[in-house]
């Protein structure tokens, strides 16, 4: 399990389970139920009007755009796991029991410190590696918004227009593709 309970293990898909009641799986459905779910021909397309009415209900087909965390926010995000408090904890302890006991007549050697800088070291190399993932998944999230398509072939008032924006859009539109176009 990851940070925040996400599961991030290899899953194998045996089937598709409809588990939001929202989803229509065009996919698996024919073109006449298709047409009958989203109230579109698929020779006239959607008019005009029902584009509008469509765009104020979902907007724009478009990414959501968000700030990137601070690397201060990124840094605090990994030490808000509970087993981390509980090492970070232990860690204290164990430094503040060394350092007692070396002030209680034992020796103030660097080897009563060695097991606190040790779960020390531990939590700090996992906050490096968790803030690394964290970017690298923004990075990724970024270039995914890159490689988002641009234009479309689309059928709407019986007319095909080609080159229309993808952020336009909405959904029941009847979309062209082509080899190579970007879904």
């Amino acid at each position: 399990m990851g940070k925040g309970g996400e599961d991030y293990g290899k899953r194998e898909f045996v089937a598709f389970k409809q588990t939001d009641p929202d989803v229509f799986p065009a996919w698996a459905k024919d073109i006449q139920e298709c047409e009958k779910h989203y109230g579109v021909s698929r020779k006239l397309g959607l008019s005009s009007a029902e584009v509008e009415n469509r765009r104020k209900i979902y907007g724009y087909n478009e990414l959501e755009k968000h700030e990137g965390q601070s690397i201060w926010s990124l840094i605090m995000e990994q030490f808000n796991d509970t087993l981390v408090r509980i090492l970070l904890l232990a860690a204290v302890i164990s430094f503040v029991l060394a350092w007692y006991d070396g002030n209680e007549g034992g020796e103030m050697g660097i080897t009563a410190f060695v097991e606190p800088l040790v779960i020390f070291l531990i939590l700090i190399v996992n906050a490096i590696v968790g803030v690394w993932q964290e970017n690298n998944a923004e990075k990724v999230l970024e270039a995914l918004k890159e490689i988002q398509s641009e234009q479309a072939t689309v059928i709407r008032d019986g007319i095909k227009i080609p080159n229309l924006p993808a952020k336009d859009l909405v959904p029941g539109d009847i979309v062209e593709l082509k080899v190579g176009d970007k879904v």
